[in-house]
């Protein structure tokens, strides 16, 4: 059920791989189930957060099957306000800050249900997605946009060169944590790209990950976990070179890599924001390791504070529900023990509705439901939408309802 070689690094091979933190074993996080008898009876695997010693990547120790936890995938960008807003605002900034024309062609890897994809479609771009969710593909394809439900790689990427040619711009966002195959799928993207063409990866940053114990985001699917000083080790190893980064807070902090062929790039072609965020990396520890000994004990703290009050509040008769049906709600509740204090989970992706987590088998209601005569407490586990999910539960706060928030610091509003 696993991909690659066991105990053997994702980027350099190496099988050098120290342990950072062993989390409790937990199903495929995205497995809904059609029953709750059948959520409760999920698999389990282990989670197991590691650091190679030679390359510096953290990454899962346990990998499971592509396939397994993708081709049946459920989660829909466009079914997130936020995120929708956030890459119509990157389409809309890349086009302007490349001077990208009309016809421009651009690929996508991860496209999932074509949102971003779409944004670039209006403004008259050549767009090509590549997901291996089949589903979502194949309902992307149908709504115009063109999608090989296919895990991208080198071979796909020949493809893609036979079919569609080369690209403007190669986008990656919140994918190459998600692969298994890391060089082959860099080896892909460097396939597309000409001199004047960007790459455009977006990933978790480790560095809030680690200071903040946002241990949430280990999950399955998220096989590595990326600083810049990795991504840029990553590039480097397949003839590309990271010339800008940029700091966002999608996913509780990501970083915004733009990728070029390295062939003739001098120093000045980087920016200075590059050399600013490595050294800070450094300078907290990241690099060398030494921050993330101190890893395992900030999850600790903030597992041991979010079961004492979801606790403290079921035990005096509360009654508790949840927002954001994700993996990472998977990861907190099997983590923190607070699944049995949660009555249901409210979810914004219609295809949720009706549908059981894994392994608590809690149920998965609509949004609609989330009011003050239903619940008094609501975990927000989609901590990093607050102010979308709070704009629209004014009824529910508005008549004594209160949110429980994990991150970035636990608070009770």
């Amino acid at each position: 059920m696993t991909d690659g070689e066991p105990g053997s690094c994702l980027l350099c091979m190496a099988r050098s791989l120290d342990e950072v933190i062993t989390l409790r074993p937990t199903p495929p996080a995205n497995a809904l189930a059609a029953t709750a008898d059948e959520a409760q009876a999920a698999a389990t695997y282990p989670l197991r957060l590691s650091r190679c010693r030679e390359c510096g990547l953290v990454q899962l120790a346990d990998r499971i099957s592509r396939d397994l936890l993708f081709r049946d995938y459920k989660y829909a960008t466009g079914a997130a306000p936020g995120l929708v807003r956030h890459f119509g605002a990157l389409a809309a900034y890349l086009i302007a800050r490349h001077a990208i024309p009309p016809g421009s062609a651009i690929v996508e890897v991860g496209s999932n249900d074509g949102t971003l994809l779409r944004a670039f479609a209006d403004q008259g771009m050549r767009v090509l997605g590549v997901d291996p969710a089949v589903e979502l593909a194949r309902q992307a394809t149908e709504s115009g946009i063109p999608t090989y439900p296919e895990h991208f790689d080198e071979r796909v990427a020949e493809r893609v060169m036979a079919e569609f040619g080369p690209a403007d711009i190669v986008l990656a966002n919140n994918v190459l944590a998600h692969v298994s195959d890391l060089n082959s799928t860099l080896r892909g993207v460097r396939a597309l790209l000409m001199p004047t063409s960007h790459g455009v990866f977006e990933a978790a940053h480790l560095l809030p990950m680690v200071t903040e114990g946002m241990y949430e985001f280990i999950y399955h699917e998220h096989v590595a976990y990326f600083s810049l000083r990795t991504m840029r080790s990553a590039v480097n190893r397949h003839g590309m070179e990271v010339v800008d980064v940029e700091e966002v807070p999608t996913q509780g902090g990501s970083i915004r890599c733009w990728v070029k062929l390295a062939d003739g790039l001098t120093q000045a072609d980087i920016s200075p924001r590059v050399t600013d965020l490595l050294r800070r990396e450094d300078d907290a520890g990241l690099t060398d390791g030494s921050l993330l000994r101190r890893f395992a004990a900030r999850v600790s703290r903030v597992n041991t504070m979010l079961c004492d009050v979801v606790g403290s509040l079921h035990a005096s008769g509360k009654r508790i529900c949840g927002y954001g049906a994700s993996a990472r709600a998977v990861t907190l509740m099997s983590q923190a023990g607070i699944g049995h204090a949660v009555n249901w989970i409210a979810d914004d992706n219609p295809k949720k509705i009706g549908l059981y987590v894994p392994g608590s088998g809690i149920p998965i209601r609509p949004p609609s439901e989330l009011t003050p005569d239903e619940s008094d407490y609501c975990v927000l586990f989609a901590w990093n939408f607050s102010a979308d999910i709070t704009a629209k539960t004014v009824d529910f706060t508005g008549g004594g309802g209160m949110f429980i928030v994990p991150f970035p610091e636990l608070t009770v509003r």
